[in-house]
């Protein structure tokens, strides 16, 4: 989850101050919250360096070496791929190729290495190649993240030369690429028809995606006019939600929980909880609800206290509920999850904190 709130301008940051990021990131004596700050200090700081200091601990980092994390790695993927460096290009394939990296890592990168490709100077056929080259590999995660970018890539070059039409994520996120597109099709097609889609096992995985991207757009709008469409915003999220139990693929399913967790709406956490809770899910899929749940509270303790409902402060003391209980959980990437999680919930919903990491601004 891209922890910026809104764009804001940003002051350069001190070479002193980035390594001290970098050398926190590296050190395995320093809190996973404290490493993680630093590290969304060095996606969201400007300067070059940033990026070999993020590519040093993704790259030159694995198993058994204390200093490898593999959520804290999974995350350093997915900042090279948001932070719009052609450079990070080397290093991500890199990562791709090391089978020594766990999956859920290896699949950051090659998707990160998709949202490169939409900006200047990074070599598209090379990425298309490895892309290509990963797309029927053994390790599920990666072979179909490959899948979906490849799909991605013939989508962009569909749009060359066309009008760039206008996304509503753009504007609400305006520091995050999507993996996928959304399916470009008439105002009558709604919620179920897309919902649909989504859960069909039979179509191809980009065009779920797309489905899912769609859903999640028709929501934006929704909260933004709330009378352009039949379906309320609740609504349509509880029809996104459905998602979470997407047959054929985890990928698909934490991806679900990724965008449910950039909406933060209070009505998907039930369903997030039942996510979490399932210990017979992937990993990286209750990683993304932990992470969506901690999304959720801050945006409810973030709301005016004139405006809190019962109901909303029963949803976020259930959700607070089930990620400490899960802070023991048997799984790293689970457990760590929530730990982030309930950090993260604290940031969005302070009055006291600017933004999650240090960046000046």
């Amino acid at each position: 989850m891209d922890l910026q709130q809104g764009a804001t301008s940003k002051r350069p940051v001190p070479e002193a101050e980035l390594r001290a990021w970098g050398a926190c990131l590296l050190d395995p004596k320093s809190t996973l919250v404290e490493r993680s700050r630093a590290l969304w200090g060095l996606r969201h700081a400007m300067e070059p360096l940033a990026v070999e200091l993020i590519a040093a601990f993704l790259c030159d980092v694995v198993q058994p070496s204390s200093v490898a994390n593999t959520l804290l790695q999974h995350e350093a993927a997915y900042c090279l791929g948001q932070r719009g460096n052609a450079e990070a290009v080397p290093y991500l394939v890199t990562v791709v190729r090391d089978s020594r990296h766990p999956p859920i890592v290896r699949h950051e990168a090659a998707e990160a290495l998709a949202a490169l490709c939409e900006f200047p100077g990074v070599d598209v056929e090379l990425v298309e190649s490895l892309l290509a080259e990963f797309a029927c590999c053994n390790v599920v995660e990666l072979a179909e993240t490959c899948q979906i970018g490849l799909g991605r890539l013939t989508w962009l070059r569909q749009q060359a030369g066309r009008q760039p039409r206008y996304e509503i994520a753009k504007q609400v996120f305006p520091d995050t690429v999507d993996p996928a597109p959304g399916l470009e099709l008439s105002s009558s097609v709604d919620g179920v028809t897309l919902r649909d889609i989504m859960m069909d096992p039979a179509k191809s995985l980009f065009t779920r995606y797309r489905a899912l991207f769609s859903l999640r757009d028709s929501i934006l709008e929704t909260r933004l006019n709330p009378s352009s469409g039949t379906a309320s915003a609740d609504a349509l999220a509880a029809l996104l939600a459905q998602g979470l139990k997407a047959p054929g693929s985890a990928l698909l399913r934490h991806e679900v929980a990724f965008v449910l967790g950039q909406l933060g709406m209070k009505v998907t956490v039930p369903d997030l909880a039942d996510c979490l809770q399932s210990t017979s899910e992937h990993a990286m899929v209750r990683h993304e609800a932990a992470e969506a749940l901690g999304a959720v509270i801050g945006q409810i303790e973030a709301e005016d206290e004139l405006c809190k409902s019962e109901e909303s402060i029963t949803f976020a003391l259930a959700a607070r509920c089930v990620l400490k209980q899960f802070l023991v959980d048997s799984e790293p990437l689970v457990r760590e999850s929530c730990i982030l999680a309930l950090d993260i919930a604290d940031y969005v919903s302070s009055n006291d904190q600017f933004q999650y990491a240090a960046v000046p601004s």
